[in-house]
């Protein structure tokens, strides 16, 4: 989870699920809806018959149901005894004026189920996938085996197209040839890279926070030399840490104009960045980090495990992560034996060729599709449009039941994320995550303005939106070359890509940086990366009418 998220009080336990889940990342409340019922685009009658907004009328019409298929993707479903008597199903049933029944698959081998479910046709009205063109149902689109949702969204989903970017329409995830096949879940912050730093360590070395390139690699001196933990070894400190194939530590590349998965155009084509001459500035740049000591010298298979360790017990003057986690794992008390550790968010180093941290993404969590055997999914977008729209409904999403997730003290939410009934089987995570069809809560506005790290929360995703990377390619399918050889992939993969073989026999040794570099472009091109190229330039050209 691109694997690739990553937020009352933030609860550890929420943002060390959403860390696990974007390492492995808010709707709007517009529209017209009462609380308990439907919005008026809601209730409009079809064979299923209609669901008032009236409790008590409620009571005497049957509600429409909605059948959900979906994963585990948090792990905790399983602790659900009888989803029919859960509590905050039957909550989110009577907030939404729909019969909700939902079935969690495993999240270890969903795909593999959904594969046989589509070949069984044992699906839902609502169905989890990654993407229209996920491989647990290829061709889903072509064969007409999901509905197409174009017309049906403009018609019975304005809350969904006024809560959803328009952009995000046009991913390729979720639209083909300018259709719409699937409905976007999203995340509340879609940019959260971050670059973290060790302001104690700097104010202990006489140091400003450092801006430009220069200025970093004087920081990273001076950690190597200074024993910053006070052990009497000062070679057991960095100045950035590194972890196994470079996961959440791909830094110091956009300064010279080069980004993992980052394609530009060169020339007449439309071509991965790292196969670009500007490759070869970074490179240096990294032989210098490894050479002087600046990053840690087991980069390459550093286990996460020991990566974190590392960094909380003072063996790192610099990582590269998530904003939602400087409320968890980044927290002060985390730091072992450290009373003065104050770990910020800092902007990314000014480079000759750029400033900017994380790839511009379209903030998309997955999708959600109709399968063509739903004869009216129109009361499915409707049931959507309602999720997206409903202040209530996404309050529940946000802090779960009033009164027994959280208070109403003289007119503010008090939510405590270490009381029972939101720590106990990590609950918080059914109603923020699990059942939550528009994405996840655990790092929206909401959250964050009432959380004690609130203002560098809020710093922290100022600065990953504001350099984001702008990405041209963010709406670019995978290519078909990629599919079968996935070593052309132009990122490092989980090491075994011609990239990272590449980058690490580079920085590693003294081979020439030139010979080595257009030896690499030439095997990539020639093992297939001309024929990624070509359909990349393809799809650019036609999608952008250039």
């Amino acid at each position: 989870m691109k694997c690739k998220r990553k937020p009352v009080t933030i609860a550890m336990a929420s943002l060390t699920a959403l860390t696990l889940l974007l390492s492995a990342c808010s709707g709007n409340t517009g529209g017209n809806s009462e609380s308990g019922g439907q919005s008026g685009n809601g209730g409009t009658s079809n064979n299923s018959g209609e669901a008032s907004g009236n409790e008590a009328t409620q009571g005497q019409k049957e509600k429409q149901q909605i059948t959900i298929l979906s994963s585990n993707a948090a792990g905790f479903t399983p602790n659900v005894p009888n989803w029919d008597e859960n509590i905050y199903v039957k909550k989110f049933r009577e907030l939404s004026g729909y019969d909700v029944k939902f079935e969690f698959l495993s999240a270890n081998d969903y795909n593999t189920q959904l594969t046989l479910r589509f070949a069984s046709n044992e699906l839902a009205d609502l169905v989890y996938t990654g993407s229209i063109e996920s491989p647990a149902h290829a061709g889903a689109v072509e064969q007409g085996a999901i509905h197409d949702l174009t017309d049906l969204i403009d018609k019975y989903g304005p809350n969904l197209k006024a809560s959803i970017p328009e952009h995000v329409w046009k991913a390729p995830e979720v639209s083909k040839n300018g259709r719409i096949y699937a409905i976007p879940a999203l995340v509340p912050h879609p940019h959260t890279v971050a670059m973290y730093i060790r302001e104690d360590w700097l104010k202990k070395l006489n140091m400003e926070m450092p801006k430009t390139l220069d200025d970093w690699l004087e920081y990273f001196e001076r950690v190597k030399t200074e024993d910053m933990d006070g052990d009497g070894d000062p070679n057991n400190e960095y100045g950035f840490m590194v972890r196994e194939n470079f996961g959440s530590s791909d830094a110091f590349f956009y300064e010279f104009g080069v980004a993992l998965n980052h394609w530009v155009m060169q020339g007449d084509e439309f071509v991965p960045s790292v196969i670009t001459p500007n490759m070869k500035d970074a490179l240096e740049f990294w032989r210098k980090l490894y050479k002087n000591g600046y990053i840690n010298p087991n980069a390459f298979t550093n286990k996460y495990a020991d990566w974190q360790a590392g960094i909380t017990s003072g063996k790192a003057g610099s990582w590269l992560h998530y904003v939602d986690n400087l409320a968890s794992f980044w927290s002060p008390d985390k730091f072992i034996n450290q009373p003065d550790a104050k770990p910020v968010i800092i902007e990314p180093p000014v480079g000759p060729k750029g400033q900017g941290i994380g790839l511009a993404n379209t903030g998309m969590y997955y999708v959600w599709i109709i399968p063509a055997g739903v004869k009216d999914p129109e009361r499915v977008i409707q049931f959507l449009d309602k999720a997206w729209s409903d202040p209530e409904i996404q309050k529940f999403n946000s802090f779960g039941i009033e009164g027994h997730n959280y208070e109403i003290v003289n007119g503010e939410i008090k939510w405590d994320p270490e009381a029972p009934n939101n720590v106990d089987d990590s609950q918080n995570l059914l109603y923020q995550i699990n059942m939550n069809v528009t994405g996840h809560s655990l790092n929206n506005d909401e959250q964050v303005k009432l959380s004690p790290y609130a203002a560098e929360l809020q710093r922290g995703f100022e600065i990953s939106e504001k350099y984001k990377i702008e990405a041209e390619s963010m709406y670019m399918p995978v290519m078909e070359a990629f599919k079968t050889r996935p070593e052309l992939l132009p990122n490092f993969g989980n090491g075994d890509t011609l990239l990272i073989d590449m980058f690490a026999r580079v920085i590693t040794s003294d081979v020439d940086i030139n010979t080595e570099f257009d030896k690499f472009v030439k095997e990539w091109r020639s093992r297939g990366g001309d024929e990624a190229i070509k359909e990349a330039t393809a799809w650019y050209k036609q999608y952008y009418g250039k």
